[in-house]
């Protein structure tokens, strides 16, 4: 079933966040999911979801609960070594004197006796007449139950119920042991690596290998992925996240910025695209403001570097185009000032066009730069 498939990659998630250094998780190589160290596997997991919930998921005499304690004892005899521990992870609350003994604390000292107990009393409740062939279910809790008393006992003990498993309860604590930092979006970044698990288990199973992570490869996909994402949250926003409106532009229109423009003869539609380039820098340094990421001096030096650019231009052009009409050595500053241009934002590369031009319309608004050579704000 899909959602038993999904629990195991959440499953995988959740013991890649709690897994220690140098080990890793596998799926559906010796068990649903497990936890291997140094070779050795410590955890081994079945996961048995139900999207109605029924309680007789794991009932005294159900398959589910039986098929995963006969892969459990048979990885026992053939290896004769126990894993450090045993998870039976459901989303359901089962019912059931086996389960009801697994809910006693671990620290019970009587608990693994009390589950092997309950083990023994479902046995020998058969369905099956005496001298008939036992049912497909009792065959299986014959074969468990031939095992030796202390291989049984010392499996119980290992054992340990997760149950009514929500993995987005749990998704504050797997953030938190993967090092996420409060302040981004850790929602999107767990979903990022989920879906990396999930294409990561696919490639190596297409390539048939074994379906392994290292911690080691989580935490480099975890950090690298919440780098972009820090970035993402101080860097400017493209253009499409940044809309203007028919509002904004009407308001600008009477501008000291739109007023030179218009006089070095800039088209309707080149105009417009200066107004959405100011009202988008405005926006998105506001925005950048409230996060305190980028120090209010940056933006002041920034327009100082931006205004020492357009100084250059501008003396140069009135050299080598001095007996050009000024609107046209106007708009040759203006185009060789805004339209090639990406100034940095707080020494990081920023490709967002309108950060760079609309800087430039706002120190045009403030007339710290001209375009017309003759222009004098009012």
């Amino acid at each position: 079933m899909v959602s038993g498939v999904v629990l195991q990659f959440e499953r995988a998630l959740f013991h890649l966040a709690n897994a220690g250094a140098g080990e890793s998780v596998a799926v559906e190589q010796v068990d649903d999911v497990s936890r291997h160290r140094e070779g050795r596997t410590i955890i081994q997991e079945q996961d048995k979801k139900t999207i109605a919930r029924r309680n007789s998921i794991l009932g005294d005499r159900s398959n589910d609960l039986w098929r995963t304690l006969q892969i459990w004892i048979q990885g026992v005899r053939e290896s004769n070594q126990a894993s450090t521990q045993y998870l039976l992870v459901t989303n359901a609350r089962p019912k059931g004197s086996i389960v009801d003994a697994m809910r006693r604390p671990l620290t019970d000292p009587d608990r693994g006796i009390a589950i092997l107990s309950a083990m023994r009393a479902a046995g020998r409740a058969r369905q099956s007449k005496p001298g008939a062939m036992p049912t497909k279910i009792q065959a299986m809790i014959d074969d468990v139950l031939a095992s030796t008393d202390s291989d049984l006992l010392d499996l119980a003990r290992r054992v340990e119920l997760v149950e009514q498993y929500d993995s987005s309860a749990q998704r504050p604590e797997i953030a938190a042991r993967l090092g996420l930092h409060p302040d981004i979006e850790c929602d999107v970044v767990l979903d990022a690596v989920m879906g990396w698990i999930i294409e990561r288990l696919k490639t190596s199973w297409d390539r048939n290998e074994a379906g392994v992570i290292t911690k080691e490869e989580c935490l480099r996909y975890v950090g690298n992925t919440q780098a972009r994402q820090i970035r993402r949250r101080w860097m400017p926003r493209p253009p499409r996240e940044v809309p203007v409106t028919d509002r904004d532009i009407e308001n600008a229109r009477g501008r000291a910025f739109v007023d030179q423009v218009v006089r070095i003869g800039l088209q309707e539609d080149e105009i417009l695209q200066a107004i959405e380039h100011w009202a988008q820098f405005n926006t998105e340094r506001y925005r950048l403001a409230l996060t305190g990421d980028i120090p209010a001096e940056e933006w002041d030096d920034r327009a100082e570097r931006l205004r020492q650019r357009w100084q250059q231009i501008d003396r140069r052009t009135a050299r080598s185009h001095k007996d050009a009409p000024l609107v046209d050595r106007g708009y040759h500053v203006y185009s060789e000032t805004t339209y090639d241009h990406h100034e940095d934002v707080a020494g990081n590369p920023c490709r967002e066009l309108y950060m760079t031009a609309g800087h430039y319309h706002r120190l045009a608004d403030d007339a710290r730069v001209r375009w017309h050579p003759n222009y004098r704000a009012d």
